[in-house]
């Protein structure tokens, strides 16, 4: 734990928002409503960088289809555990001739791996996601189907977008005043020589009641409160 979960990166991790993003996407999918996003953008390090949603992808799929070649999901490999589910897609692309022939050209895998409880970012808070399940098959999908979708029908459909006003753009996520604080208490905790001065930084910043932990969500005090554990063995076994 020590340095990872605790500390507040600068880092910008956009393909991991895109796939949060997604999951909005295929809930308003089910719910019968029509895709307002085909597109994600961002710009890291000067570079522009645009991406398929899943919507997208269904689109993309669509114009694959007019010139006579379609993506067909072949088969699905499902396991999950209390806390996640695991998807493997295999979907094939296929020719179809005018008389209604199909030639096998390629097949690929798609995999993914769904969290079935959601974290809010701003409080913490944990909940069950009902729609875990078809979240993680519609994205193994579209992993597969992204792999066997050429390149000009890709940059199609992010043309499309532009001019339709269909662009997501992704930005870094503002930490919050928990996740700051978080990373400023573990910072000074891994500092200290000794057991003492860690159980006196404790007591005078962590107690019940404070200001810290009123403002520290439950997931960060749980995080501080392990490192705590870790720290106080360490020093002990000096």
């Amino acid at each position: 734990m020590e340095g990872k979960e605790v500390v507040v990166r600068d880092s910008f991790e956009p393909f991991v928002i895109m796939d949060r993003l997604d999951d909005e996407l295929i809930v308003q999918e089910l719910q019968g409503k029509l895709p307002q996003v085909l597109t994600y953008h961002f710009t890291q390090d000067g570079k522009e960088t645009w991406g398929l949603s899943k919507s997208g992808v269904d689109e993309a799929t669509n114009q694959l289809a007019k010139g006579g070649e379609v993506i067909r999901e072949l088969e699905m490999n499902f396991e999950d555990n209390d806390e996640e589910g695991f998807f493997q897609v295999k979907s094939g692309r296929f020719v179809v001739s005018k008389d209604g022939k199909e030639i096998l050209l390629d097949t690929k895998f798609g995999t993914k791996r769904q969290p079935k409880k959601t974290t809010n970012t701003k409080t913490g808070e944990i909940k069950y996601n009902p729609f875990w399940y078809e979240q993680g098959a519609m994205k193994a999908a579209r992993n597969a189907s992204m792999r066997l979708i050429p390149v000009e029908i890709k940059e199609a459909v992010i043309a499309f977008a532009k001019t339709a006003g269909k662009v997501k753009r992704v930005e870094p996520e503002e930490p919050s005043e928990s996740d700051k604080l978080c990373s400023k208490l573990h910072d000074e905790m891994v500092r200290f020589k000794t057991g003492e001065e860690l159980a006196t930084f404790w007591t005078d910043n962590l107690k019940a009641g404070s200001e810290n932990r009123k403002t520290l969500n439950p997931k960060h005090f749980d995080l501080l409160c392990k490192l705590k554990d870790e720290l106080k063995k360490k020093l002990e076994g000096k």
